[in-house]
């Protein structure tokens, strides 16, 4: 019998219950970041691993997670999107005992993977939950609060990653994970699963072949940055990547034209709102979580901070964005989207640009404010712009265009430190790199500061242009 489309904000019963396992699942996901990040040199020394093995546990994780977004969001509209929902989340838990139970490298990467594969649906489905559950005018302030969470997964996985790693060891950064999942299926409920899709099954929507190569494309892309900014662009290997990722791309190109039920589905992107909000949501993170890559080895190199110092103020930016973002989708249901959004983009772009004059005269208290502006500028931008690419838009797209939109921030997330990795070493030995250890010169940072207020000025030009 073939499911019923909704509508959304159709007043269905436990629309709170499904709100808060969608903030529940996207707090796991970035908490399982961040957690792990801190965990890595314990992991290296108990599996006796290189660096360049133990990054895979990460890589791994994040490869999957966003190769696989828009297949998870486009599922998401033909079956039911809740029971694919807690179906991430059953993967995510099996494959999180797996990860804390593993003895050797090679079975926490592929465990890492799985992991990876349950946070694609879990993302890639948790903003149509919210569609489906919240009519428009209400809608904006409860993608505030899933941004919230996701940030709040953010800065608490350094702080709670060493706790745990520090006193129990680094399988239970792993572990941890089972009783939140639990807790988030229990807070679904039937609320969860019985949300229905916006269209009927049909085996040629699934566009197979679109997601393969897509997953293929986006995969070497992001292999590709993510060695670019460690061993450049003459590289054999990153040109290899680069090549498969165009190859992949031209074969998803060709089969996309020949698809009924495209997975790049022309009704999205001939929307003007669309593959501008789409831009948006790739120049965002690019500008900003570039800065953040770059400010440790600033403050540590520059400021001679502690990494406890460091960690404190870096938790500025992080702790305001969490706590705007509900005010974001709170203002963007009464100002509108476009108006809450030239507003992140100005505070972005003003917290960039006083970071490019920042000189050893400095104070913390400066370096904070300056952090706080680009946190509030960004904690004010995922609501309205998640809202405003879902406004309009069929209800049997609505999982594909927010997976389509996530999957850009993560791209655009690591193409904004590769950049500011590259615009760092231009024009430099080697002896210059972010290599620990190495004197750091200010200029290199200025430039690298000037580069990325440059993407801050093109996203704010991004937000004028007329839908």
């Amino acid at each position: 019998m073939p499911f019923t489309a909704i509508t959304p904000g159709n007043g269905l019963p436990g629309r709170r219950r499904v709100l808060l396992a969608a903030c529940m699942g996207a707090f796991m996901s970035t908490l399982d970041i961040s957690i792990v990040n801190i965990a890595l040199p314990q992991i290296a020394a108990d599996l006796h691993c290189s660096l360049e093995q133990v990054s895979w546990v990460v890589v791994a994780y994040l490869l999957t997670n966003a190769s696989f977004l828009l297949t998870s969001g486009r599922l998401g509209d033909l079956l039911a999107p809740g029971r694919l929902y807690s179906l991430g989340i059953l993967m995510f838990t099996s494959a999180s005992a797996l990860c804390g139970l593993s003895q050797g490298w090679l079975g926490l990467v592929v465990f890492r993977a799985v992991q990876g594969l349950g946070t694609s649906l879990m993302l890639g489905l948790a903003p149509k939950l919210i569609a489906q559950s919240y009519q428009e005018g209400e809608r904006g302030l409860a993608l505030g609060l899933f941004s919230t969470a996701f940030a709040t997964g953010i800065s608490l996985g350094a702080p709670l990653g060493g706790v745990i790693t520090s006193h129990l060891g680094w399988p239970f950064i792993f572990f941890i994970n089972i009783p939140i999942c639990g807790l988030t299926l229990l807070a679904g409920g039937r609320p969860l699963v019985r949300l229905s899709p916006g269209a009927t099954w049909n085996w040629q929507a699934v566009d197979l072949g679109g997601s393969l190569t897509l997953a293929g494309s986006l995969g070497c892309l992001l292999l590709a940055l993510n060695r670019l900014s460690e061993i450049g662009l003459e590289n054999s290997r990153t040109l290899l990547m680069l090549s498969l990722a165009t190859v992949f791309f031209g074969l998803l190109i060709c089969l996309e034209r020949r698809q009924t039920f495209p997975l790049l589905h022309p009704d999205l992107w001939r929307r003007r709102a669309f593959y501008l909000e789409a831009a948006m949501a790739y120049i965002a993170p690019a500008a900003v979580l570039g800065i953040f890559f770059l400010l440790p080895f600033f403050l540590e190199r520059i400021y001679h901070y502690s990494p406890d110092q460091t960690g404190f103020i870096l938790a500025v930016m992080s702790v305001t964005s969490g706590a705007i973002a509900p005010l974001g989708g709170f203002l963007a249901d009464r100002l509108g989207n476009l108006t809450i959004l030239r507003i992140s983009a100005a505070l972005i772009l003003a917290g960039l640009g006083l970071f490019w004059f920042t000189d050893l005269e400095t104070s913390t208290l400066g370096l904070a404010l300056r952090l706080a502006i680009i946190g509030t500028g960004f904690g004010l931008f995922h609501a309205p712009n998640l809202n405003e690419v879902l406004r309009g838009v069929q209800p049997d797209l609505v999982g594909l265009a927010a997976s389509t939109i996530t999957a850009l921030k993560n791209i655009g997330s690591l193409s904004g430190v590769t950049l500011i990795v590259t615009v760092f070493a231009w024009g430099h030995q080697p002896q210059t790199s972010l290599t620990p250890g190495v004197g750091l010169e200010l200029s290199n940072f200025h430039r690298a500061f000037a580069a990325m207020t440059m993407v801050a000025f093109i996203h704010l030009i991004s937000s004028w242009v007329r839908r």
